[in-house]
């Protein structure tokens, strides 16, 4: 259990039934669930209080009359306590206020506004301390003061006029010092005006001489008188008003005869005319109810009842019997007609009010409550069968078109919700209206509160989970919408109706509970259009791979990209443009701004999707080899597919060239779309992804080590193997006395590879074609190297100097793009290539001139793609010539 309440303010302090008080103070409750109680002067007003926060509630005052406490009960604190106190009135009747009050015809008329007395004038007296006196927000509680003083009073004019009443009223926050001013400034005024009327006397002497002479001269008359007329002159007035009275009643008696037969035929006549009136009453009843003019016949009743309720006479009970048989008979008229929906409210009020003068039994307000609120239930499950037939009748019809049938249903969607939303705002306005009216005890005696509001809060809050259900099966249902547009029209209008009814609703002064639910489902309905705009982004992404045609759209600075890294990005950005137009911003007293965490998940969703279609795209080889073949061979497919096809042979391109295609669309992606799309949520002011941009980060980091170890598995793998049947083709075998001054055949090829593998890499993927080359340059080095260690201990001197110049030959070729793995594999060679010591084992001059010198100074591995066919011509040219000038083999 927690802390009880406490009340420690309320605004305003006072005020008629209905007033809308502002109540402040500690734990007052959690939550509007765990407010449970508010009673404002023992009236309970849970029905219309608004849980603001712990420290505030707002509500409206019942019938209440009088001084008392406010209590606030909670569920975790229990009842609470009050440190103020509220005072309600009522506002008084008028002689033109209507009353329901039956007048007697015997009884004389009256006038309620006859003559009374007027009021004295108003008059204020002035300050006695010559100080002004403060303002209204200045003054003392009235409260305080009953209770400091409770038989004094402030008014000056008053027998128990209290001084500290007054000094507390006018004074309370005047200083020390000007009260002291004040003292001496009354002191000075009593003082002058003692010696005021000391000179006034003195200035007057004359006057009031005077005025004793005139008082002497009274007295003496008055005794003169005495002495003429004795001492009791009223009993010869008595005696002259006596006589007086015989001969008025002698001179009108006949006047006063006429008078008492004409009240007694004015009384007889009256007597014929209520018989009249009750005997024409069941006729008049009848044509009354025909002309549905029911005030007549429920005042035409009243009287008649009034008249001869309490009658013995046989005849007049027999009609006043059936007269109570069509009362009985309108009676259920009207109760039928009260509860028979559709109906106006005002209308519904007129016969509750018509029932209650009737004396019905049951409580016809409540009645009255309950059929309004079972109207509303159906009403919404109309709406929702009605809608749901038409989608199935739609759903039928064959041969319909999928877009016609697609915006139909959008159409559908928005029609309902709007239709839902308008049922809802008019019929519980309605019902708010009637409740309001009969807790307010308009409708009938006094409710049971205590049951009634709990019933009644349940029926409202019924009402609008219905709504939210439907709403929700509204939203849930269209997921065939397809199409952007459509899916945002129809989000857009459904907001819109949606807002329109939560509009109306705070109009009513709704307690917070059933607000909340409809303020969830615009939540809902604004985080599905998120996820929808997404999943729509996610879709399109997803068929990317159908969209793939290889061809390259730009070269840029991480290689050759095709249009699949600009389509996401496109996609992305249209999906967080819809987002930000449509759903993002809230309305009136909605959340500012949604949950991050769908939209982030959704992103990464997208940006993962995008990942694995590169994936499925660099790893489809279906119909395609990959292609191994030699340098040579490669520049002569490729010369004859261009001379066939021109430059549409190269849009697909063999299947090593799509993996590297998708391994720069990956790098791409991941360098310069990724930092684009974090723009677009700082553009649109939504939060940044972080999480799901460093996952799509990593995705595709991982994706182009992949796709390197593919590359690497599938063009450097075969290259290796063929390193040590070339190395042995031919059984190259040196003479003792040879003169080595050339490499085997086999180094030639596998430099030649390599530059074929540099030349495709660097057409495609630019500076990052160097990671292709290294991998697979250590890849070579160490099948070289451990070919070496394989090699007899005891070489001949010439082998052994021809190994030497091979290595040598491969280490300057691809000087550029060793690793220091690959240096380390070369020197392992090396070593195991027994030293050349003598002078004439190192490598002869013509050697380090000759055309082996220039083949290794021109084969460098930063010959470009579009360099291969020179340096197809340049091999060829090497081959046929050996021993021609290094200037004719120029690149």
């Amino acid at each position: 259990m927690g802390p009880p309440p406490v009340v420690t303010g309320i605004s305003p302090k006072e005020g008629p039934p209905g007033t809308r008080v502002t109540i402040r103070g500690e734990f007052l409750g959690t939550s509007a669930i765990d407010l449970i109680g508010l009673k404002i002067c023992g009236c309970d007003c849970l029905l219309s209080a608004e849980w603001k926060s712990k420290n505030k509630v707002v509500a409206r005052s019942g019938p209440c009359k009088g001084l008392g406490d406010i209590t606030v009960t909670t569920r975790s604190g229990g009842e609470g306590t009050s440190t103020v106190q509220f005072r309600g009135y009522h506002e008084s009747i008028g002689p033109v206020k209507e009353s329901a009050v039956w007048v007697e015809e015997a009884a004389p008329p009256s006038l309620p506004w006859g003559r009374r007395p007027m009021s004295p004038t108003t008059y204020t007296p002035p300050d006695p301390l010559g100080l002004s006196t403060e303002g209204e927000d200045c003054k003392f509680p009235e409260e305080e003061l009953h209770e400091m003083f409770p038989d004094g009073s402030g008014k000056l004019s008053e027998e128990n006029f209290q001084p500290g009443w007054y000094l507390l009223e006018h004074h309370s926050n005047t200083s020390f010092e000007d009260l002291k001013a004040g003292m001496v400034f009354l002191q000075r005024k009593v003082e002058g005006q003692k010696e005021g009327q000391l000179s006034f006397l003195k200035a007057n002497t004359g006057a009031v001489m005077d005025q004793l002479d005139r008082l002497v001269l009274l007295k003496n008359m008055y005794e003169e008188d005495q002495r003429k007329n004795g001492k009791e002159p009223l009993q010869s007035l008595e005696t002259a008003i006596e006589d007086s009275i015989k001969l008025a009643d002698s001179l009108f008696s006949e006047i006063l005869s006429r008078k008492e037969n004409a009240d007694k035929t004015r009384e007889a006549l009256s007597l014929l005319t209520r018989h009249k009136f009750l005997f024409q009453l069941p006729s008049s009843i009848d044509q009354n109810i025909r002309k549905k003019e029911y005030d007549l016949v429920v005042n035409d009743y009243n009287r008649v009842k009034n008249l001869f309720g309490n009658t013995d006479v046989k005849l007049f009970q027999k009609i006043l019997s059936e007269i109570d048989k069509k009362i009985e008979d309108l009676k259920e008229k009207l109760f039928v007609r009260m509860k028979t929906m559709p109906i106006n409210v005002q209308e519904q009020m007129k016969y509750i009010r018509l029932l209650i003068s009737l004396k019905w039994e049951e409580d016809a307000a409540w009645v009255a409550i309950t059929a309004r609120k079972e109207y509303l239930m159906s009403l919404l499950n109309k709406v929702k069968d009605h809608f749901k037939q038409k989608e199935e009748q739609d759903n039928n019809e064959k041969g319909k078109r999928h877009k016609s049938r697609e915006e139909g249903e959008a159409a559908r969607r928005s029609a309902w919700c709007g239709a839902a939303c308008a049922a809802l705002s008019a019929e519980l306005a309605a019902l708010w209206a009637l409740a309001r009216a009969y807790f307010a005890a308009e409708l009938a005696g006094q409710p049971a509160l205590s049951e009634r509001h709990a019933q009644f809060k349940e029926m409202i809050i019924a009402g609008v989970e219905l709504f939210s259900e439907h709403m929700r099966a509204c939203l849930l249902s269209g997921g065939g919408v397809t199409s952007a547009d459509a899916a945002r029209a129809r989000l857009v209008a459904n907001l819109r109706h949606l807002r329109e009814a939560y509009e109306s609703l705070l109009k009513l002064d709704l307690p917070s509970q059933p607000l909340s639910i409809v303020e969830r489902v615009i939540y809902d309905y604004r985080v599905h259009g998120m996820v929808v705009f997404l999943q729509r982004a996610l879709k399109r992404v997803k068929g990317l791979a159908d969209k793939e045609t290889w061809k390259i759209e730009e070269f840029t600075e991480y290689g050759a990209i095709t249009k699949l890294p600009h389509l996401l990005e496109t996609y992305v950005k249209e999906a967080l443009s819809d987002i930000h137009k449509c759903v993002w911003c809230g309305g009136r007293r909605e959340s500012a701004a949604l949950d991050a965490g769908p939209l982030h998940e959704h992103t990464r969703h997208v940006l993962h999707a995008y990942t694995r279609v590169l994936d499925a795209l660099a790893n489809d080889h279906s119909g395609q080899d990959f292609n191994n073949t030699s340098l040579s061979v490669a520049l002569d497919q490729r010369l004859e597919e261009t001379a066939a096809s021109g430059a549409a042979a190269d849009e697909g391109g063999s299947w090593q060239r799509r993996l590297l295609v998708a391994a720069v669309n990956a790098r791409y992606t991941r360098r310069v779309t990724l930092a684009n799309i974090a723009a677009a949520f700082d553009e649109c002011t939504f939060p940044q992804p972080t999480q799901a941009l460093k996952s799509a980060e990593e995705s595709l980091s991982s994706l182009e080590a992949s796709i390197a170890e593919t590359y690497l598995e599938h063009k450097g793998d075969p290259l290796v193997g063929t390193i040590e049947p070339s190395m042995y083709m031919g059984r190259h075998k040196v003479a003792s006395a040879e003169l080595v001054d050339d490499a085997r055949p086999y180094v030639y090829e596998i430099i030649n590879n390599l530059i074929a593998v540099h030349a495709e890499t660097d057409s495609v993927c630019g500076a990052s074609a160097g990671r292709y080359v290294r991998d697979i340059c250590e890849t070579v080095c160490e099948e070289v190297a451990r070919l070496a260690a394989c090699a007899p201990p005891a070489l001949p001197r010439p082998a052994a100097f021809r190994a030497t110049l091979e290595y040598t030959l491969l280490s300057v070729a691809i000087r550029d793009h060793l690793t220091r793995k690959a240096e380390n594999y070369l020197k392992e060679a090396l070593a195991a290539v027994p030293p050349l010591e003598l002078e004439e084992d190192k490598i002869p001059e013509r050697s380090r001139s000759g055309p082996l010198v220039n083949y290794i100074l021109t084969i460098s591995l930063t010959v470009p793609l579009l360099a291969l066919q020179t340096y197809a011509k340049y091999c060829t040219g090497f081959q046929e010539t050996n021993g021609t000038s290094a200037g004719e083999f120029e690149l």
